[in-house]
């Protein structure tokens, strides 16, 4: 069992219906994905590891990661990048012990 880690969560995906595969010429198959990371304690999450985006033809199964990305498929990342937040529950081990320590706090004086 491990006891500390990173794991990945796809935040979103959609597939873009103006970018044409570079490979197979595809249009309507690129399927772009904002992946979030984050840093785990015994499976509970604690710190956000930051965002990163992947693309991938449903046609001839390409990937593409950000850097490797051709402009077309960049442009969709960046739109959906926009609409993407980290979600709270990245935090939530942050959340638990700041309320254990608040409680514990406030406890003494009532």
């Amino acid at each position: 069992m491990f006891i500390a880690g990173k794991k990945t969560f796809v935040l979103k995906s959609k597939t873009s219906k103006e970018v044409i595969c570079p490979t197979c010429s595809a249009k309507n198959s690129t399927k772009v994905s904002i992946i979030g990371v984050y840093k785990h304690l015994i499976q509970i999450p604690f710190l956000s590891g930051g965002k990163y985006g992947i693309s991938k033809c449903l046609n001839c199964n390409q990937h593409f990661e950000h850097q490797l990305m051709p402009d077309s498929i960049k442009l969709a990342y960046f739109e959906l990048k926009e609409t993407v937040k980290t979600p709270i529950w990245f935090y939530s081990g942050l959340i638990i012990i700041k309320t254990l320590v608040l409680i514990k706090i406030f406890s003494k004086y009532m």
